[in-house]
């Protein structure tokens, strides 16, 4: 038994209420005739069954219009077919055949037309009704037989298509009951099948439909395959590939994705040190940060100048507030004021409605950033240091100030002190400035820090990236190697050189096969050996030599061990070392 629901309209208006039925799966099947049936089949994701104008219906139609008339009007779809000339041959009445494409261009049709003395319209119920609204005789296109084999037809079908869906949805119901993505290929390597979970490991697989540019050539080529430490967005993967048969053929692939917990962001970071450097750089942020006074941090790239300004903040009366942090040198110099002031609404011609809140009224009651201060301009190192000396703020086109409550923190990688004598700097400022300074040492100055800091950071990112491994193994493994680099990028570029072994880790399993791999890993911590050697790293080693001679009294045994290198190598390095610096 089948339910049939009529829908009385044509066109877009056929479509929309069609769409609404699909949307509420209200509907197996649709059956149409004439532009509806097109206008349909065009848009709906359901099977749609046309009605077409068989050559018995369309003979049939002729010899019933001829009874009635002399000439006839024979009106169709742009797109459907008729076989006129066969029509002409029967003789006896004049036959005019033309195709609309909208109901507008239907209408065009019967008002061009409306004093050619047609006695009869032939063509659909749609065209029929138009017929009876100008007066004229109409003649059905489609015959009743037609129509019931087509409904027939719809019925069988839509039994075929509900039950086509019952097995799609048994099938992916299937997929979902693994929580790993999964994904089949067909033997031209397009997705046919996958689960939720595919879709959210690669987003463009439903619209791509293909794993190329996903997956290496190699992995695609293969027939199948274990691969460990893809690499797939954020996510690290192993995947396995199975050739998917039938009697004997194959098929298709079924690739099955084992993602590791997807990387979370580094919002836990924190200083991590030994040295005494480290813990008098320490002291100076907190006691710094609990005054009202603006704090310098001065130090190389890399060395943690944002992380330091986020511990004055947080030591601070401020430490409630907001902290807003902004690189001077990424701000044009002809946006500096509006950024940092806000303006009022029409200080300007391209002014926002409403005005705009500058970064420093943002900052009001907590903390303001300025990384790499010495890259300002000099006419914007001037409203600054009104700003520092008024404690108040006037938004561009404003007419009343805003008070501050801001603890100030500054930062730079240059000597400012040489900027003012270069004149690139104002002196009055880097005075307003340096009320409270403090140096960030640079990481080849704290290398006890080292261990320490690479063994938490290592923690760090295997849980980020969910990767199982003894931290202090490979710390120690790392250690003389690390030891041995002089760190240009400083602590960032530590992070960033641990991010990477911690994922390769996934490639080689051991702590022995990673440090057998690190000149090809990290060849920049390599690279710098066969520098010159009286290059700054040299002095940088010879100097971590006498360090931890004098530390174990001479003894060279501990001095090595300490190092983390043989007795072998420190003696060999301990002939480039002149006698008179061992004993200073």
């Amino acid at each position: 038994m089948a339910s049939i629901t009529i829908i009385d309209n044509i066109f877009n208006d056929a479509v929309r209420a069609a769409r609404e039925l699909v949307e509420r799966q209200a509907v197996d099947v649709f059956a149409s005739a004439g532009a509806n049936a097109f206008y349909l089949q065009d848009t709906l994701p359901v099977p749609v069954l046309a009605l077409k104008v068989e050559q018995s219906d369309l003979i049939q139609a002729f010899l019933t219009a001829r009874r009635i008339t002399d000439k006839a009007l024979l009106l169709t779809y742009e797109r459907q077919e008729a076989n006129v000339e066969l029509l002409r041959l029967f003789g006896g009445m004049e036959l005019v055949h033309r195709t609309y494409s909208t109901a507008e261009h239907a209408h065009e049709i019967f008002h061009t037309l409306r004093a050619e003395g047609f006695g009869a319209v032939i063509g659909s119920s749609y065209v029929c009704d138009l017929a009876d609204q100008w007066g004229l005789n109409s003649v059905l296109v489609y015959s009743r037989e037609s129509c019931r084999n087509l409904l027939r037809k719809a019925i069988r079908r839509a039994g075929q298509y509900k039950r086509e869906r019952q097995q799609a949805a048994t099938e992916q119901f299937l997929l979902e009951q693994n929580p790993n993505p999964q994904v089949f290929t067909n033997r031209r390597g397009v997705a046919v099948a996958w689960n939720s979970a595919a879709v959210h490991l690669i987003p463009s697989l439903p619209k791509r439909r293909r794993l190329n540019g996903v997956l290496d050539s190699r992995v695609l080529e293969a027939d199948s395959l274990r691969a460990e430490g893809l690499l797939l967005g954020d996510r690290l993967c192993t995947l396995n590939k199975l050739p998917f048969e039938v009697d004997g053929e194959n098929i298709g692939s079924l690739y099955v994705f084992y993602p590791q917990p997807l990387a979370q962001p580094n919002d836990q970071r924190r200083m991590v040190y030994q040295s005494a450097r480290m813990l008098e750089v320490q002291q100076q942020l907190h006691l710094y940060g609990s005054t009202p006074g603006t704090v310098l941090l001065r130090g190389e790239t890399g060395t943690g100048k944002e992380l330091a300004a986020r511990q004055i903040h947080a030591a601070s009366p401020n430490s409630a507030g907001p902290f807003v942090a902004i690189n001077c040198a990424a701000i044009p110099a002809e946006l500096f004021e509006s950024e940092l002031f806000g303006y009022a609404e029409g200080a300007f011609t391209s002014a926002k409605s409403g005005g705009k809140s500058g970064l420093l009224e943002s900052a009001n009651n907590g903390t303001f950033f300025l990384d790499e201060i010495n890259s300002m301009p000099l006419p914007q190192q001037a409203k600054l240091l009104r700003v520092l000396q008024e404690r108040e703020v006037r938004p561009v086109g404003a007419r009343r100030a805003i008070a501050l409550n801001i603890k100030f923190v500054v930062a730079c990688n240059a000597d400012l002190q040489a900027e003012v004598r270069a004149g690139r700097f104002r002196e009055d400022l880097y005075y307003r400035l340096s009320t409270f300074v403090v140096e960030l040492p640079p990481l080849r100055e704290r290398m006890e820090d080292v261990p320490l800091l690479s063994e938490y950071l290592i923690r760090r990112e295997a849980q980020r990236y969910g990767v199982e491994l003894d931290a202090a193994e490979l710390t120690r493994a790392l250690t003389p190697i690390f030891r041995r680099y002089a760190w240009p990028g400083n602590v960032r570029q530590l992070e960033n050189i641990v991010e990477r072994l911690v994922v390769s880790w996934r490639i080689y399993g051991s702590c022995e096969a990673l440090v057998e791999a690190m000149p090809r890993v990290a060849p920049e911590l390599f690279s710098a050996e066969r520098e010159d050697e009286g290059g700054h790293l040299h002095q940088v080693e010879q100097e971590e030599i006498i360090k931890a001679l004098k530390q174990f009294g001479g003894n060279k045994t501990l001095a090595a061990e300490y190092l983390g290198i043989s007795q072998t190598t420190l003696w060999r390095r301990l002939k480039r070392i002149t006698p008179e610096a061992i004993n200073q």
